[in-house]
């Protein structure tokens, strides 16, 4: 099968989905500075910005002209509506444009949702910088502000008043949210509680899979304790977020793929705040696939290749959890092994992200982290404790540049 990947970036992909077996030749497009991510083997063809449709439609022109895509795979939001656009001009099968655009665009999704009666904060459509002031007075203040197509938390700002706003909108810290080549939405603030993650597969518009957890600490404004933890069978949270995951496949007319999906908990009851269609980022897939044996990577690359997913959950036993080690910008001077985290109580698996000397850059997604920790637990209290002696145990030390 000619498979065709659209702005994976290598290092962000797991290896055993980039060289599946299902894959016979496979072509990448991406951006100037993701190439050498790629062996040499791998054919890589680049475009000035993937996120205009023109320049991936006459890149794939190019190729089809060479030989003939079987498939496309876009596993990212940036990339994901363009790639449904092309499958539709070339007639290639897979999700189409208005689907991909639902999952990419935060705007979309929760007018779609909201229209489907499903509980999202009220939102307005900022097309930049200059127009947060007006949503927010719409909204009224305290605000969110985050790119319209984004991942990993980035670029995303809370303004609690007018004058914070114009105080930033002034100051050095604008400059990157000003250089978006996307609107930004605006969503009233709300206290939370809690947050939490659904993750699903979904097969011919059924979910056949959904696994429901809590992040340890919500994931905006993160602090050194951060990973999620899997919601035990029975747990009233997990039933509502799994009804709430139903009706947003639904209401974005998912027909096949993998979902992540967010929740806020807060003083009114269960929020529901983005939906994408891709494998969660960071150490979800892992842990899931420890909890579960479904491996939501897979199972995406499966359902985009047009294959049956393998999905056969485990009996559940416990509560799984990962966890992120802390990491800020610098140079990391000396750091726990994994030896010796992989000895703690609980500790099933452990994989190290950094490595002593490494330079580690000064704009970090929620999803950085230095190494990941993956623990199984009887109880949610007990694999409360787990994690709390792995935090204790770690040790970093990071140079200033």
């Amino acid at each position: 099968m000619n498979v065709l990947f659209v702005h994976v970036k290598n290092n962000l992909l797991p290896d055993h989905v980039r060289t599946a077996p299902e894959i016979g030749h496979l072509t990448v497009i991406t951006e100037p500075g993701h190439a050498q991510r790629y062996g040499p083997e791998v054919d890589v063809r680049l475009v000035e910005s993937i996120e205009n449709p023109e320049l991936l439609r006459l890149a794939v022109l190019e190729l089809l002209r060479e030989r003939r895509i079987d498939r496309i795979f876009a596993p990212f939001e940036r990339g994901q509506a363009q790639a449904g656009y092309v499958r539709s001009y070339f007639g290639i099968p897979g999700t189409g444009p208005e689907v991909a655009h639902a999952f990419s665009s935060k705007y979309t999704m929760k007018e779609l949702m909201r229209e489907a009666g499903l509980p999202v904060t009220d939102f307005r459509l900022a097309p930049g910088l200059d127009q947060v002031a007006e949503a927010a007075a719409a909204l009224g203040w305290p605000v969110v502000a985050k790119p319209m197509v984004g991942g990993g938390s980035m670029d995303v700002c809370v303004f609690t008043s007018a004058e914070r706003f114009e105080e930033f909108a002034g100051s050095p810290g604008a400059e990157p949210i000003r250089a978006l080549n996307c609107p930004l939405i605006v969503e009233k603030f709300v206290d939370i509680e809690a947050e939490y993650h659904c993750d699903g597969v979904v097969r011919g518009g059924e979910v056949l899979f959904a696994a429901s957890s809590r992040y340890l600490a919500p994931v905006l404004g993160r602090g050194e304790v951060f990973g999620s933890m899997t919601l035990p069978a029975g747990d009233p949270v997990r039933a509502r977020m799994e009804e709430l995951h139903a009706g947003a496949v639904a209401a974005l007319g998912l027909t096949d793929g993998v979902t992540h999906m967010e929740f806020l908990e807060t003083s009114e009851g269960l929020v529901v705040g983005e939906i994408a269609c891709r494998a969660a980022g960071g150490g979800i897939p892992h842990a899931l696939d420890l909890h579960s044996g479904v491996d939501v990577w897979r199972a995406g690359l499966q359902l985009e290749l047009g294959l049956d997913p393998k999905v056969d959950p485990l009996p559940e036993d416990g509560v799984t959890v990962h966890c992120y080690l802390p990491l800020r910008p610098g140079r990391i001077v000396s750091m726990t092994g994994a030896d010796e985290l992989r000895a703690l109580p609980c500790v099933i698996d452990v994989k190290i992200l950094s490595r002593v000397g490494d330079v580690v850059p000064e704009r970090l997604s929620s999803g950085a982290a230095s190494a990941l920790v993956f623990l199984r637990a009887d109880t949610a209290e007990s694999a409360e404790e787990a994690v709390a002696r792995v935090y204790e145990s770690f040790r970093i030390e990071i140079e200033a540049l």
